[in-house]
């Protein structure tokens, strides 16, 4: 598994798959927040994240759940997005839930369409 840095788990989600798709923050000035400080933002390459949904799907093949990693994967664009969600897919077709954590502004500049 690809992680870069230190990798923050809800502590109400123990036990689901990680998959780490971003590392930093794009924002990364919230007063209250400092856990991307001395980290830059960038996108996983698609390479890393195939590899780690490939060993997700050795070692866990029935998951149901994951989380994306880091701060705001919403932020990356649709067509990424979608790609990153049909290899999920492709993997481990059993998925149900994908969570995690984003900026409600990376939310909004997405479209219906």
């Amino acid at each position: 598994m690809h992680f870069t840095g230190t990798v923050y788990r809800n502590p109400y989600w123990p036990t689901w798959p990680l998959l780490e798709i971003t590392q930093g923050c794009t924002h990364n000035r919230c007063k209250f927040c400092t856990m991307y400080k001395d980290l830059s933002f960038w996108m996983s390459p698609m390479e890393w994240i195939e590899e780690d949904l490939k060993e997700l799907s050795e070692t866990d093949p029935d998951a149901r759940t994951i989380q994306l990693l880091s701060a705001n994967p919403l932020v990356l664009t649709y067509d990424k997005l979608a790609a990153i969600f049909e290899m999920i897919h492709r993997y481990l077709p059993r998925m149900e839930y994908i969570y995690l954590a984003g900026r409600v502004t990376d939310l909004k500049n997405k479209t219906v369409e």
